[in-house]
């Protein structure tokens, strides 16, 4: 995974099934005017900055990737802990069939009440969320990559949870460390040499996870349980004070002071440190996750000795990127997948 020394291109991605008013009754979030967040150091050799995705790009590239059906066996890891059958959807680059190459994968997770097609739409109806991935690959301002869209529904069925999946989001890290991981990275030619534990381990910097909304907080959940298979983390439009209802509560959702403290003690106790991650946060100016995902960013910055705030990888190891006037809606998940993927490939 190449140093963040690039120009950075915001991201953000959004799912269409988790609705600003859905989510805004649920956390108390009122709709407001947000300004920018600019808190980035002036010096910083990675400006602020978002290109619109041009319109060709949202056609059918010439060198298609394909989005297959990717059937795996795993667990409910719950008092029942029954056996499931589960899928994702896997984006494989064009030209992989006739390489020998190894790629990096992105483990990409959809938002409350979205599925594995949230990002790359239906294998007979594909979004143009898939073209633009494809024309980035073919202009080469990416390198080729695996994705794997996941869910953290059980048997890939939306559940009515009373916590907007945050206790799935949670219990998610179980099945990816013990079926989804070894089991995609089996059948799929990754940098892991094997499925050992030790390949998987020694992987783990060419493997991302990010997620909109609550795919946020698997995200920031997997920082805290699953640091040993990942390096690069992206939640985009999530924070932790939308957890499980009894932390959330053990600590209060509005107080601003315990999220940091709960990453830098699981970090530790994974026996990692501040060099051993790098974390991208992002939301919008006018997206109703704007107030908790600063509360924390804030927050982690009081833990400088953990988080290291700076907007590349050579200097820190967490930004936050803010889109102007950005919501949750289609346009700015496309928008900001063609941002972002240039940035961790």
């Amino acid at each position: 995974m190449k140093k963040l020394t690039i120009v950075i291109l915001l991201v953000i991605s959004i799912l269409v099934g988790c609705t600003t008013k859905e989510m805004s009754k649920s956390y108390g979030i009122q709709d407001l005017v947000f300004q920018p967040y600019t808190d980035i150091q002036k010096d910083s050799v990675i400006p602020l900055g978002i290109k619109a995705v041009p319109e060709r790009y949202m056609e059918v590239a010439n060198q298609q990737g394909k989005v297959v059906r990717f059937d795996y066996v795993t667990h409910t890891y719950d008092i029942q802990n029954r056996v499931m059958k589960k899928y994702a959807y896997v984006y494989i680059p064009y030209g992989y069939e006739t390489s020998t190459d190894r790629y990096d994968v992105v483990y990409a997770m959809h938002g409350h009440t979205g599925d594995v097609t949230s990002f790359p739409g239906e294998l007979d109806d594909l979004s143009d969320i898939k073209n633009v991935i494809d024309h980035l690959i073919e202009n080469k301002e990416i390198k080729p990559m695996l994705m794997v869209f996941a869910s953290y529904y059980h048997d890939n069925v939306d559940m009515d949870t009373d916590d907007y999946d945050a206790s799935l989001t949670e219990a998610f890290g179980k099945e990816l460390q013990n079926d989804l991981l070894p089991q995609f990275e089996h059948a799929y030619r990754t940098y892991a040499r094997s499925t050992s534990e030790e390949d998987l381990i020694a992987s783990r910097d060419h493997r991302i996870f990010l997620g909109f909304s609550m795919g946020a907080v698997t995200t920031w959940y997997r920082m805290m349980d699953s640091m040993r298979y990942f390096r690069y983390y992206v939640p985009f439009s999530g924070s932790l004070y939308w957890g499980n209802r009894t932390m959330v509560n053990q600590y209060g959702r509005d107080n601003p002071n315990w999220t940091a403290q709960l990453l830098e003690n699981s970090i530790i106790a994974q026996g990692y440190k501040a060099e051993d991650f790098y974390v991208l946060a992002l939301t919008g100016t006018k997206d109703f996750a704007y107030r908790t995902v600063n509360m924390q960013i804030e927050d982690m910055k009081q833990h400088s000795d953990m988080f290291h705030y700076d907007s590349d990888e050579v200097n820190g190891n967490f930004t936050l990127l803010l889109g102007e006037n950005e919501e949750h809606d289609y346009h700015a998940k496309r928008l900001y997948i063609f941002n972002s993927l240039p940035i961790i490939s």
